[in-house]
C-alpha cells in the first residue's frame, strides 16, 4: 500500500498501521473525495467498525472501487463482542495482509478498541508493536475503561470457546497494562 499517496489528501485522523491505514470512515459524504487516493494507493479491503449502516453506501463503493468490503462490528455490548470473537480470525488475517483502511465513524475509539483486540491477541505474538491510541488518550480527557471492558469481554469469549485461555492471565494483564501506557503517552 502506497500510504505517501493516502498522505497527500485531507482525510482526518489519517495513520499507517499494521501495514494499512486508520482514519475517518469512508461512508461519509465529506470523505468521497478521497476514494480516488485510496484506490491509487492500492488499498484492497476497507474494514468498517460500525454497528450498522443503515444504507449501502459503503459496501456498493468498496465494490465500485474494486475494494473488499468487511464488517466489523465494535462495542461493550454482548451480541457485539461475540461476533467479534466470531469474526476475529477474519480480521486477524486480513490485518497480517497489509493493504487495508479501517475505520469508525469518527475514526478514532472503536479503531482503538479493534487495533487494541488485534495486537493483544495476535499481532503481539508475532512480535508487532501496541497501536498508538489516538482516541483513549487521557490527555483528551479520556481514559481506557471501556476499551479494558472489550480486552475482558474477548478474553473470556475466546476462554469460553475454546476451554482455556488464550493466554496466561499475568501476560494478558501485562498486555493491558502496556495498552494503558501507550495511552497515556503524550
Amino acid at each position: 500500500m502506497n500510504f505517501a499517496r493516502l498522505q497527500q489528501t485531507r482525510i482526518p485522523d489519517l495513520a499507517p498501521v499494521y501495514g494499512g491505514a486508520r482514519g475517518r470512515t469512508m461512508s461519509s459524504r465529506h470523505q468521497f473525495y478521497a476514494w480516488r487516493a485510496l484506490k491509487e494507493a492500492e488499498v484492497k479491503t476497507i474494514i468498517d467498525l460500525r454497528l450498522t449502516d443503515h444504507t449501502d453506501r459503503l459496501p456498493a463503493l468498496c465494490e465500485e472501487n474494486g475494494m473488499r468490503y468487511f464488517h466489523y462490528p465494535v462495542d461493550t455490548s454482548a451480541e457485539a463482542v461475540a461476533q467479534m470473537a466470531e469474526l476475529f480470525p477474519q480480521l486477524c488475517q486480513l490485518m497480517d495482509t497489509g493493504d487495508f483502511y479501517i475505520a469508525c465513524a469518527m475514526g478514532l475509539h472503536r479503531t482503538d478498541i479493534a487495533l487494541c483486540t488485534y495486537w493483544v491477541f495476535c499481532g503481539a505474538n508475532k512480535g508487532a508493536e501496541p497501536p498508538k491510541i489516538l482516541g483513549y488518550r487521557q490527555e483528551d480527557g479520556h481514559n481506557t475503561d471501556k476499551l479494558m471492558r472489550v480486552l475482558n469481554a474477548m478474553y473470556q469469549a475466546f476462554t469460553d470457546r475454546e476451554g482455556i485461555t488464550p493466554m496466561t492471565d499475568l501476560e494478558f494483564k501485562q498486555r493491558k497494562n502496556i495498552i494503558i501506557q501507550q495511552a497515556n503517552l503524550p
